[in-house]
């Protein structure tokens, strides 16, 4: 499974999220280096984890090759933070 449901749990909450704070007034900094840091390396690194100890749970013995998709979370995550920045952009932009 290319995406995990951890996965599924942070886009849901990052859904959440933008329609909560769509409204509000954001500065113009604000979660710049959090953005960076979380989507760059903890979210992805996390879901790693998570899906690794979820094959480890049920198959047992864990190969390179059954968990080498899991190497695609960080551009998965990589593509959300862009999506994210654009979004916060654009609402930035035009208010």
């Amino acid at each position: 499974m290319l995406i995990g449901y951890f996965d599924y749990v942070v886009i849901g909450i990052l859904i959440f999220l933008n329609y909560t704070f769509w409204n509000e007034k954001l500065e113009g900094n604000t979660g710049c280096i959090l953005g960076c840091i979380l989507f760059g390396g903890v979210l992805p690194l996390t879901s790693q984890i998570i899906e690794i100890k979820y094959v480890q749970m049920t198959i047992g013995i864990v190969d390179n090759f059954e968990v080498l998709y899991t190497f695609l979370r960080f551009p998965t995550y990589w593509i959300l933070g862009i999506i994210q920045a654009i979004l916060i952009v654009i609402k930035t932009n035009f208010k």
